[in-house]
């Protein structure tokens, strides 16, 4: 492994003029991507009851996430092509493309072209960020910037969906999208502002972007959001097994590809830290989706709270993760292999404590608990990212660092589907009585208990090197 500075930066240091208007810069295109997924969530519903489309709204979610991913995949390559600003001034400018056409769709259809093209922008300023992480800053920064950058996600966890229901109460939900392709052209001037330019590597722009190999890492994913969306008993564990068999293809392929590879070659390497990091990432992410998805309609069914309240019990999880991530960011070197340990270990003891809380009826347990999980990761994120790039080959930086957003989110996909087949096995629905959604609440986190479990066994194969 790349040796790793044994001091964590100051804030000092990371808010100095040398690296603040980076730092602003990054913090908007993280704001863009976050704050818009929150945004969609309290607007769609409005723009149904103007244009219909009810039977595609889970759609608009979806295929953002499809696009979003895609776009993380491809974006190393368009880096090493066209170099991080112009890259990032693409992005952007698709993301404000994207929010334009939503603004103007007359029809459901409409608005999904532009939410995959805010998928595509987003996703690639997401990737962007990780890769201007390892290129624009000392890698003992690494911890305080994902800090900056998970303070973000918190803050637009909470104001994301506040925003759109102002402009969705006033009447004017499609502003919102317009509010939002003004802020995708103020980065635009940002990045032409603040960001140095880069020459681009004249050898690889020979090199194609690898449209069957994307094809199948989109398929994986539109494959497990249809399995997640329309349950049915066959049908959805099919699909979800198809959706991994695209995924395992595409991982496969693109590793012995011999040009435009997206992947760095030492992905599926589980003598390798970058193996053992990456797996460790997904399964962890793969595991706390429930909560998200599934506590407000829990929490408003078994213990009569407003869908309000439920919202703000689910958004303990953002704080738990962004506030632990700020805590923990100036710690050295020689105690992140503790912190990793420690962080996953709280994820894989926060599912066992909500599978006994959750169906328990104890409200304030269940927040503690959240807390506690959800601190897990934010106070081992930072790390494990450090950890992921220095331990990649000088030439493979660049696809680490995309590769860790693409990672997040698929498991983040996957983790969604899974826990969709799990509550409509289990026969979740309006009419299920108290007892039936005890159970329920039961098996959304104790089924993915083993899961988190062999996510700790990376993790601590991933702090040993491998």
């Amino acid at each position: 492994m790349t040796t790793i500075a044994q001091n964590g930066a100051s804030w000092r240091e990371i808010l100095s003029p040398q690296y603040a208007s980076k730092i602003a810069t990054l913090v908007l295109a993280v704001w863009l991507h976050a704050s818009n997924s929150m945004l969609t969530a309290t607007t769609m519903p409005s723009a149904v009851e103007e244009i219909g489309g009810l039977n595609l709204l889970h759609w608009t979610f979806a295929l953002y996430l499809v696009g979003s991913i895609i776009a993380g995949a491809s974006v190393s390559l368009l880096v090493v092509r066209a170099g991080i600003r112009t890259t990032m001034i693409h992005a952007a400018m698709v993301y404000a493309i994207g929010s334009v056409v939503v603004a103007l769709a007359p029809s459901m259809p409409i608005v999904l072209i532009g939410r995959i093209l805010q998928g595509l922008g987003g996703g690639g300023l997401m990737g962007l960020v990780y890769i201007s992480q390892d290129r624009f800053f000392p890698s003992h920064f690494v911890p305080r910037i994902v800090a900056c950058m998970s303070l973000t996600w918190m803050l637009a966890a909470f104001s994301g969906p506040m925003i759109g229901g102002a402009f969705a109460t006033w009447g004017v939900w499609r502003m919102a999208y317009w509010a939002y392709a003004a802020q995708g052209l103020l980065l635009i001037v940002a990045i032409r502002a603040l960001l140095p330019a880069e020459n681009s590597d004249s050898a690889a722009n020979s090199e194609r972007i690898p449209i069957v190999r994307l094809f199948f890492l989109a398929a994986a994913i539109f494959l497990v959001s249809l399995a997640g969306a329309d349950y049915d008993r066959l049908l959805s564990p099919l699909l979800v097994i198809l959706g991994i068999i695209s995924l395992v293809f595409f991982v496969f392929r693109d590793r012995d590809a011999r040009s435009s590879r997206i992947l760095p070659r030492q992905v599926t390497n589980l003598n390798h830290a970058l193996g053992n990091g990456v797996l460790t990432i997904f399964l962890l992410c793969l595991c706390i989706m429930s909560f998200l998805i599934y506590a407000p309609t829990i929490l408003i069914k078994l213990y009569g709270l407003t869908p309000f309240m439920a919202g703000l019990v689910v958004m303990v999880e953002t704080v738990g993760w962004g506030g632990a991530a700020i805590l923990f960011s100036g710690i050295a070197a020689n105690k992140e292999p503790t912190l990793i340990r420690t962080g996953s270990a709280m994820i894989l003891l926060g599912l066992i404590g909500l599978a006994l809380t959750l169906p328990d009826e104890n409200l304030w347990l269940i927040v503690i608990v959240a807390l506690f999980s959800n601190a897990g990761f934010g106070m081992m994120w930072g790390y494990i990212i450090k950890r992921v790039v220095a331990s990649a080959p000088a030439d493979e930086k660049n696809r680490a660092s995309a590769l860790l957003p693409m990672t997040l989110q698929t498991g983040f996909a996957l983790g969604a589907a899974v826990a969709g087949i799990i509550a409509n096995s289990l026969g979740l629905s309006e009419e299920m009585n108290d007892e039936g959604i005890r159970v329920v609440a039961f098996w959304l986190f104790a089924g993915f208990v083993p899961i988190a479990l062999l996510g700790n066994v990376f993790a601590w194969r991933f702090v040993r090197g491998g």
